[in-house]
């Protein structure tokens, strides 16, 4: 493929207003699915560990709810999956449905599509590509892009949608009447092709795609934004301590095994390992260290997110906090990790966001001043 397709002001513009914030939640959905359902086991996939419409862990739900970040398929029916649990407009009783493409009866079409699975997965895995093969595979075209993008990301861009894939194509020169598996291989060459693009995750560099190309279709900002109303600054800090001690500590475990999925999505998971945790060291001004990318540092600081009654969220930063995430060596990469607790009190998602991004998006208010001085006996 041609290289030098992009410009290089266009990219280098791109890249130093890029937010991070999808980006993260992306690589942290594509790690947490990923160890849920290695490639080795799906073989012995049950149809119950398969199908949407039971719980929220099952194989066809990550694909396409807890991996939205990754890739976008939700739309068309669950019958892209071959096999399901629901109902229909027309028969509200819930119970398995097929397409009968995989067969007449529950069982046998889910052994069938358990086979293409495995069989397409297996494709996506070899040196020599079939792309004729993948193509011929009975899964729906967008789930098999979303599964060949999830298992294999040095091979398979994360763009889905037949659609995009082919205006993408159009853009950069690449045949728009190739096979979607081979047009999402080839955008991987184009991304490949370019010294700065090749050092970038799967997931911006197609954000960078769809604002370059299509940019009325996706945003990459952050969901951070300043309050509608400014907020007063009064704090009950005892309040405020006792609710920190019962959540605090189960909000950094929480974001720990988040930044762990996160760096198994982006392929680094020999870096686990490697995270620093400085918790009980407050001089540093951040919680953890870890790494953005491989010789990249990443300056963690978890924070769990309150509900204000007045409406919004807040946190609260300590001036060291504050100090060393403007400051020149941390500032590119310090994130403070936002932990949202679910309706049971307990740690439920993290949003992480670059600090920068999230002053930008924030009112931030004078909350306390600590106050040193001595105290004569007499």
């Amino acid at each position: 493929m041609r290289k030098n397709l992009f410009k290089a002001n266009t990219l280098r513009d791109f890249d130093e207003t890029f937010d991070p914030t999808r980006e993260n939640a992306a690589l942290q959905s594509r790690g947490e699915f990923i160890s849920a359902f290695p490639m080795r086991q799906l073989g012995n996939l049950d149809i119950d560990d398969y199908v949407i419409g039971f719980n929220k862990n099952t194989f066809c739900y990550r694909v396409e709810v807890q991996t939205r970040a990754w890739a976008f398929i939700q739309g068309a029916t669950a019958l892209k999956f071959g096999i399901y649990y629901g109902s229909t407009k027309n028969d509200p009783k819930k119970t398995y449905r097929h397409s009968k493409k995989f067969g007449r009866a529950k069982t046998s079409a889910f052994e069938a599509v358990r086979s293409a699975l495995t069989e397409l997965v297996a494709l996506g895995g070899r040196k020599q590509i079939d792309f004729a093969a993948i193509d011929a595979n009975p899964l729906s075209q967008m789930f098999k892009a979303k599964v060949l993008s999830l298992y294999f990301p040095d091979s398979f861009l994360n763009i889905c949608s037949q659609e995009h894939l082919e205006l993408f194509a159009g853009s950069l020169g690449i045949p728009d009447d190739e096979y979607a598996s081979e047009i999402q291989h080839l955008l991987m060459d184009a991304k490949n092709s370019n010294r700065l693009t090749r050092k970038w995750s799967n997931p911006k560099f197609m954000e960078f795609l769809y604002a370059e190309y299509y940019p009325n279709r996706r945003s990459s900002g952050s969901k951070v934004r300043k309050p509608a109303k400014k907020r007063p600054g009064t704090v009950n800090f005892d309040e405020l301590q006792k609710a920190w001690s019962k959540i605090g500590k189960k909000s950094e475990a929480y974001a720990l095994r988040w930044e762990k999925e996160r760096l198994k999505g982006a392929d680094l998971a020999d870096l686990a390992k490697e995270i620093d945790d400085r918790r009980n060291r407050p001089g540093y001004g951040y919680d953890f260290l870890s790494f953005t990318s491989r010789g990249v540092k990443r300056y963690i600081e978890v924070k769990t997110v309150a509900k204000v009654k007045s409406g919004g969220h807040r946190c609260f930063v300590s001036e060291t906090e504050y100090s060393v995430s403007k400051s020149p060596k941390h500032s590119p990469e310090y994130f403070f990790y936002l932990v949202s607790l679910g309706k049971d009190g307990e740690p439920a998602s993290v949003t992480a966001v670059r600090a920068d991004e999230q002053y930008k998006a924030s009112e931030l208010l004078t909350a306390t001043y600590e106050m040193r001085f001595e105290l004569s006996d007499s």
